[in-house]
């Protein structure tokens, strides 16, 4: 059987639905890279943010919520969640929590363990701190070496080209603010692309 016939006939027929995120800022050159590509495209995004680098860079930080972008929970210190005790988990969720509730919009919030880890310990402790876990369905793999400085581009293409929704994963690294120009062209060349408010995530 050809690609063809494992192709349901009306799979090209739909707006593909897509949220751009952004894990581990905020960064002082990468975000402002980011932050400039964006603003081009007339996209927003959502950035889950380290605390860590937020103590770093307040002053990216009220760029990026300035800008009209969405701002998520990524943790104090960006550990494997699931290999830590309790009071160490609800911690590090609290510490970026107070770090980043000025810039809460009315979406409620959100959060995304590192490295995606997590467990049913970490869900209950994420709910009882009042968010909303985010996840992905479309990893760009920007973070591994053999994919710099743009072989991510064409990965994560690969991993939308059939989806309907597609949550991206991508980081605030220098390769991925370099090449994120050619990924949104990328992605719109794949036709009737739609990016989504971060606020519908």
């Amino acid at each position: 059987m050809g690609l063809q016939g494992l192709i349901p006939r009306d799979a090209f027929a739909f707006r593909k639905k897509v949220w751009l995120t952004f894990d581990d800022g905020p960064h002082p050159q990468n975000t402002e890279m980011i932050l400039t590509v964006l603003e081009r495209h007339h996209i927003k995004a959502t950035f889950f943010v380290i605390g860590e680098n937020v103590e770093r860079f307040p002053d990216v930080m009220r760029l990026i919520h300035e800008a009209g972008h969405r701002i998520g929970n990524h943790t104090h210190s960006h550990p494997r969640l699931s290999k830590l005790p309790v009071q160490t988990i609800k911690a590090e969720i609290e510490k970026t929590d107070q770090l980043i509730a000025p810039y809460q919009g009315a979406g409620g919030k959100i959060f995304r363990p590192p490295f995606g880890d997590r467990n049913r310990s970490v869900d209950s402790i994420v709910r009882d701190l009042g968010y909303r876990r985010v996840m992905w369905n479309v990893d760009t793999k920007d973070w591994r070496s053999e994919n710099h400085p743009d072989g991510w581009i064409e990965y994560g293409i690969g991993r939308m080209r059939f989806r309907h929704r597609c949550v991206i994963l991508n980081h605030d690294l220098e390769t991925t603010a370099q090449s994120l120009d050619e990924f949104i062209r990328r992605v719109k060349a794949l036709g009737k692309v739609s990016f989504q408010s971060p606020w519908t995530l």
